[in-house]
């Protein structure tokens, strides 16, 4: 073997590491664009806030209300009509009661649209 074979070698490497740094700039600047979108989709309104009120309340409150919401580890909430007001109710869950924590994963919208669903599957 004659000459130097490295050289080859720690051109690719080079090259590679450029490459590795000029991508994660790129990546980086998309990143920040996607968070961007999602900001802006999250503040909307939604078309029908009972149904998407079903689908958070689903995701976010069966783990201590029961599948169904009607008990588990918390207090039923399939008759809260009367108990509590639209707004009351929105501001237990961003705010938490008790012991229930606040679910700081939802914005305002969101949990507006629980406390609809809520209140119109109450007996």
């Amino acid at each position: 073997m004659r000459g130097r074979p490295l050289l080859p070698f720690a051109i690719i490497a080079i090259v590679g590491i450029l490459l590795m740094i000029s991508l994660s700039f790129i990546g980086l600047n998309q990143r920040e664009a996607m968070n961007a979108d999602e900001v802006e989709e999250e503040v909307t309104e939604f078309e029908d806030p009972v149904t998407a009120g079903e689908g958070l309340a689903q995701a976010s409150c069966i783990g201590c209300h029961g599948g169904d919401l009607g008990g588990g580890s918390g207090p039923a909430l399939t008759s809260l009509e009367g108990s509590y007001s639209q707004d009351q109710i929105t501001d237990v869950i961003l705010n938490g009661i008790g012991t229930m924590p606040a679910i700081s994963n939802l914005n305002d919208v969101e949990a507006d649209a629980i406390s609809q669903y809520l209140l119109s599957i109450s007996e």
